[in-house]
């Protein structure tokens, strides 16, 4: 049966990948994973390089950082086609995507195209430890207690729409969890300062990495940040605690 893995490898550091991640890649013959310029390099292979033995086959694919819809879609079907490829000439093949295989991941549009295109494709996903939670433990924050609500969001494109997020959040109890933070901020934080979040509002960066950060918000520098940066943010703590 034509067989393929989707495995995510976690945020940075290879002790966080899964067992079920590191024994689809020993298992493998041949190990793609993504890349956003052609011929540069891929963080998912270099958080698994470790189990990327040189006896693989390793297939980097091309996943474009651009708005273009038709760029996109000709890259996922490219993907998807250069995989099914392989799997159908009896490869054992995994696709390595960094962080979760769930979450803004270049696997969920890869399964897509596969459901889509190679619909007799089994497909095994192996879901993989997000930037956020690993920054959470990382500094002992609790992102949840209780009956508390927890917002996953990029962060958008207007002061406005951010201003409202965190407004209700207040409102609601909800801790805040802005992902790809990278220029925008340059205006991100003086909001934070303008709603009195700043103290409590933590920043990270390259999860992971041996240059990651943690910090305060009010401890970083304005300006642009890489894009695998992100932000924590607590409003408030349950009346009931220890």
């Amino acid at each position: 049966m034509n067989f393929l893995t989707i495995a995510g490898v976690g945020p940075g550091d290879p002790s966080l990948l899964t067992l079920a991640a590191v024994d689809a890649i020993r298992e493998s013959t041949v190990v793609s994973y993504p890349v956003s310029t052609r011929g540069g390099k891929s963080l998912a292979q270099k958080i698994a390089s470790k189990w990327i033995t040189k006896d693989k086959k390793t297939i980097p694919l091309h996943f474009p950082m651009v708005d273009d819809q038709s760029s996109l879609k000709s890259a996922w079907r490219f993907a998807g086609n250069e995989l099914m490829r392989m799997v159908e000439q009896g490869e054992r093949v995994v696709f390595l995507a960094q962080g979760d295989i769930s979450l803004f991941s270049t696997g969920s549009y890869l399964l897509k195209v596969f459901e889509k295109y190679h619909p007799d494709c089994l497909i095994k996903l192996i879901p993989g430890v997000t930037s956020f939670s690993a920054a959470a433990a990382k500094i002992k924050l609790p992102l949840t207690y209780q009956e508390e609500q927890l917002l996953v969001v990029p962060v958008p494109d207007s002061k406005n729409e951010l201003k409202i997020i965190l407004t209700d959040a207040a409102l609601m109890k909800r801790i805040v969890v802005l992902l790809k933070l990278g220029k925008k901020w340059e205006w991100v934080k003086p909001l934070l300062e303008e709603l009195d979040l700043i103290e409590s509002s933590i920043f990270a960066e390259k999860i992971g990495f041996s240059d990651q950060q943690i910090v305060r918000a009010s401890e970083m520098d304005s300006g642009t940040r890489p894009y695998f940066s992100l932000l924590l943010i607590r409003q408030s703590w349950p009346l009931t605690m220890p």
